[in-house]
């Protein structure tokens, strides 16, 4: 199973939005966004680590279904990205 991650980006100090994906390379496409917004000076980013994953689940005839999921995020360093080779 692969680790899951969140980016979090800033523009001056006020939230811009999250960017979390699911590919398997999770940390190759973060590197990717970051470098694509790094000339962006005003902007700056935090990286967190999925470390619980919640699912709520629900039997209805028979079968299980999927309501809803939470992820429980830890901060973790940018230098994780900076040391990955492409």
């Amino acid at each position: 199973m692969s680790q899951s991650y969140q980016l979090t980006i800033y523009q001056h100090g006020k939230l811009m939005g999250n960017f979390q994906t699911s590919s398997l390379q999770p940390l190759k496409d973060m590197k990717t966004l970051v470098e694509y917004l790094q000339p962006h000076d005003d902007l700056s980013f935090e990286l967190y680590q999925v470390i619980e994953d919640t699912r709520f689940l629900m039997q209805k005839d028979g079968a299980m279904q999927l309501l809803g999921s939470k992820h429980l995020y830890q901060p973790c360093s940018m230098d994780i990205l900076k040391e990955l080779t492409t």
